[in-house]
């Protein structure tokens, strides 16, 4: 075979091949550059619909959010427990008859039953009794058939004379009367002296204008003292109204959250001593906190 001749053509070819490009491979060549431009359009075109899409449905998502914030808003303003509804509706009635002067608790001291709860009262502006029960349903303001229901808190104002005479009627203990009893830490910095006799066991202290007496008997010692150092963490987060001079609280660790109301404060404001009583320590003290 002559392969001096084969490769004679090849070698033709290959000069044909790099001469200058013909009509055709221009076209072709532009039409490959237009169809590259082309593309590129479509992609920034692509990507501009796709960033706008993006912001779209961003802001339709932030939209759809915001509504579903004013309507959850809107839900939890319809749907809030009618507790203080209660209560502030009952305020407003003894308010219009009483007059103004009236300081009454702001919160019921319940944990259940608020949207039943009752009030009445007996008195004038200067001397008054409100009672406070839970019913089987929301009665009328001073309802007489409020009358049967058990009362679980009262609260009292009284007037007298003048300022002193106001002062004594508070049941206040100084801390010198409990000088050399014996002592128990109760936490939070507070030592409280016992008094013990006659199988009685009184745990006793002092903070501010306050004086603080746990009654229990010899066989619930521990009940006494576990129910004064509950009091004391609870006054480390609620604060009390401050006494104009003196002010009183007797709780007992017996009959806690039974019939009788053998949980009190007490203080003096001028003239005028207030008196909150319930059948728990906890109503006590956040319907005693509440009117400031």
């Amino acid at each position: 075979m002559n392969y001096r001749n084969l490769l004679i053509l090849p070698l033709a070819v290959l000069l044909v091949g790099c001469s200058s490009p013909t009509h055709q491979d221009s076209k072709t060549s532009q039409t490959t550059t237009s169809a590259k431009a082309t593309v590129s359009s479509t992609q920034k075109k692509t990507k501009a619909t796709s960033s706008t899409s993006s912001r779209t449905q961003t802001a339709t998502t932030r939209s759809s959010k915001t509504a579903r914030e004013r309507a959850s808003a809107a839900n939890k303003s319809v749907t809030q427990p009618t507790a203080t509804t209660r209560l502030a509706a009952l305020n407003q009635q003894l308010t219009k008859t009483l007059g103004k002067q009236v300081l009454v608790p702001q919160v019921d001291g319940l944990t259940s039953g608020s949207s039943k709860l009752n009030m009445r009262y007996s008195g004038d502006a200067a001397n008054y009794t409100i009672h406070y029960s839970v019913g089987q349903q929301a009665q009328p303001f001073n309802a007489a058939a409020v009358v049967d229901e058990t009362t679980y808190a009262t609260v009292t104002k009284t007037t007298y004379a003048t300022t002193n005479a106001a002062a004594k009627q508070v049941g206040y203990r100084d801390n010198k009367s409990t000088a050399g009893l014996p002592t128990v830490d109760l936490g939070h910095q507070i030592t409280a002296h016992i008094d013990a006799g006659a199988g009685q066991r009184y745990i006793m202290w002092n903070e501010g204008r306050w004086s603080l007496t746990v009654h229990a008997n010899m066989m619930h010692e521990d009940a006494g003292v576990a129910l004064a150092k509950q009091a004391v963490a609870t006054f480390e987060q609620v604060y009390l109204p401050a006494p104009q001079s003196v002010g009183a609280i007797t709780f007992d660790a017996i009959s806690s959250g039974s019939g009788p109301l053998d949980q009190v404060i007490q203080w003096q404001a001028g003239k005028v001593v207030y008196q909150v009583k319930a059948q728990e320590m906890a109503t006590a003290i956040k319907m005693a906190a509440s009117m400031q």
